[in-house]
């Protein structure tokens, strides 16, 4: 059975009980009672459920976490600048409900430019059952507020895939001296935010050939306003995170990441 699915079994016998005792764990064909295990684990790890007792007894209980709407099965942020100096950013967000919600709403925020308003661009939007229709699309100089509406709401344990692609003009800097002058600090960050319990997050960058980048540090902040990071940095525990740097990209890749704000820093080498 696909992984979606044995999610989607576990969130709906879990809506539909408000628990999951051991009787519930029932075996369908193509998977095991080891994977189904193991799923229950993987969602303690990012406190979406809270588990009594030893599931690999007769005697437990899994309780559902009611503080979220959605489970996040996989965030993607890619980052691409480019030699004319512009910067796209590409969202794709694929979530599991977990309560039955009729809205998605997405924000983003960049460095403040009264010059270039961005171009925007949303991806047609997929969910099992139903249609999602654009409800609310305010595009601002540092701001975008995207709102879905989902038509009829979606039924929980539903799966949707939804996203949006911006692209800024004269927003690289190519060493030292430009990005000094233009953010009036050397070093330079991207980043992405983890508001609700998520398994997998990517974050990637990607630069033009010629770029030659240092410094290369992957942080996590609590707290993250317009004008950057607001709080101390914390590591990242390093069976939580993978950071991929080549010739011309960085990716940080998140695995069952603490709900927070995830930024990649990095200085012009030249």
């Amino acid at each position: 059975m696909r992984k979606s699915k044995i999610l989607s079994m576990l969130l709906q016998t879990l809506a539909k009980k408000g628990v999951i005792l051991p009787w519930d764990l029932t075996i369908k064909k193509g998977t095991s009672l080891e994977r189904i295990r193991k799923m229950i684990l993987d969602l303690n790890k990012i406190n979406m459920l809270q588990i009594y007792g030893d599931i690999t007894s007769s005697n437990f209980k899994i309780v559902l976490n009611d503080s979220f709407n959605f489970l996040t099965l996989n965030k993607r942020v890619k980052i691409i600048y480019d030699e004319d100096r512009s910067r796209t950013m590409i969202f794709r967000h694929h979530i599991i409900t977990l309560k039955e919600i009729d809205k998605i709403e997405a924000t983003s925020y960049w460095t403040l430019d009264h010059k270039n308003i961005p171009v925007l661009r949303l991806f047609t939007p997929k969910r099992e059952l139903g249609k999602i229709l654009v409800d609310k699309v305010d595009k601002g100089y540092q701001r975008l507020y995207v709102k879905w509406v989902l038509d009829p709401p979606a039924k929980i344990g539903e799966g949707i895939i939804y996203g949006f692609r911006i692209k800024h003009k004269n927003y690289f800097t190519f060493n030292r001296e430009e990005t000094i002058a233009k953010y009036s600090e050397e070093e330079m960050m991207e980043g992405l935010q983890i508001p609700n319990p998520t398994m997998i997050a990517v974050l990637e960058i990607q630069f033009p050939k010629d770029y030659e980048f240092k410094d290369v540090k992957a942080e996590r902040y609590d707290l993250v306003l317009v004008d950057g990071p607001q709080s101390s940095c914390y590591p990242i525990p390093k069976d939580r995170h993978k950071l991929f740097i080549e010739k011309n990209s960085i990716t940080l890749k998140l695995i069952y990441p603490p709900i927070g704000h995830y930024f990649v820093a990095w200085k012009p080498a030249k």
